[in-house]
């Protein structure tokens, strides 16, 4: 169980109107609304101009290959590269070097030790950790601007309500709920490479694999750049073999196990008297909702991802 004080946090007057250090996060209590909606902004802000110069450095070399002749296709590689890679890169450096928190939960499952995560849920739940709070604030950022995309981009309803049930969970989040969790959901587990934070000792594979996922978005005929698997086969299929490892680890196995624990501790708290329930017991409802249809989706995306291998596997003569 997290160490630490657990009283209940309520918003106070931030030190800074912009948080970006884990310092500025610190002092037990929740950063101020304004401090907050000032700092997601900027975040937004930043994402649209890495999209932007993206969009600019994709024009300038649109003569390198066919592929980049085409406005859509360099809008579309920025957005998946510039956004949406990179905010994966970010939560995830986030999450490992808040690792620390998540020390019982990894003692539980991967050294098996008894007693690593015990019955009592109130560090777990109520603890606000600094570290968790930011990942939280740029995670609801970097979904804001993906919902947006997402719409913007026709990507499709399933996207569209994972991306809405992600926002109402994160709000929750916001308010110094669950901070224990936070670290998984909204940091290591938003890239198929995720688990290797917690898995695997070594940051440097965790750096070299987080982007697969946005990557390999980029070679989808319908959401991606029309014809770039088509040029590059054995680059997509490359790439959706470590994705597809990976969200096996990340999204089967590690979602599994967190999940057990998050809804073990979330009923037990629901099911208590403890006053901070009162003013969150709806979002706690909530989050089994949430993480029930999330986790559908992850069941629907692995049978889809089996099915698109093995025809990539065929296309290319590998099966």
């Amino acid at each position: 169980m997290c160490k630490g004080d657990t009283k209940s946090v309520e918003p106070v007057k931030s030190r800074s109107l912009f948080l970006f250090s884990v310092e500025s996060f610190s002092g037990g209590e929740i950063p101020s609304n304004a401090s907050q909606f000032s700092t997601g902004a900027v975040i937004i802000l930043f994402l649209i101009g890495i999209e932007m110069s993206l969009r600019l450095f994709f024009t300038s070399i649109k003569d390198a290959h066919p592929i980049l002749d085409d406005a859509t296709n360099r809008n579309i590689l920025s957005r998946h590269i510039g956004v949406d890679a990179f905010s994966c890169f970010v939560v995830a450096i986030l999450g490992w070097n808040a690792r620390h928190v998540v020390n019982d939960m990894v003692d539980a499952t991967l050294r098996r030790r008894k007693n690593a995560m015990p019955v009592a849920f109130e560090g777990r739940m109520f603890t606000y950790q600094p570290e968790a709070q930011r990942i939280a604030l740029f995670f609801v950022a970097y979904q804001l601007k993906n919902t947006y995309d997402t719409i913007a981009w026709n990507d499709g309803i399933i996207f569209i309500i994972h991306h809405i049930l992600t926002l109402f969970t994160t709000w929750g989040a916001l308010q110094g709920n669950a901070h224990f969790y936070v670290l998984f959901y909204f940091g290591v587990s938003e890239i198929s490479t995720g688990a290797v934070s917690i898995l695997n000792e070594s940051a440097l594979t965790c750096l070299l694999l987080l982007e697969v996922l946005c990557l390999l978005a980029n070679f989808d005929d319908e959401h991606g750049v029309v014809g770039l698997a088509d040029a590059f086969p054995m680059v997509k299929v490359f790439l959706g073999g470590i994705f597809a490892a990976f969200f096996v680890i990340c999204r089967v196995f590690m979602w599994s196990t967190v999940s057990y624990y998050y809804c073990r501790d979330a009923w037990n708290a629901l099911s208590g008297s403890d006053p901070r329930m009162i003013r969150h017991k709806m979002w706690f409802r909530f989050t089994f909702l949430s993480l029930s249809i999330l986790s559908l989706l992850q069941i629907i995306w692995l049978a889809e991802i089996a099915r698109v291998g093995k025809e990539e596997l065929e296309k290319v003569g590998l099966l």
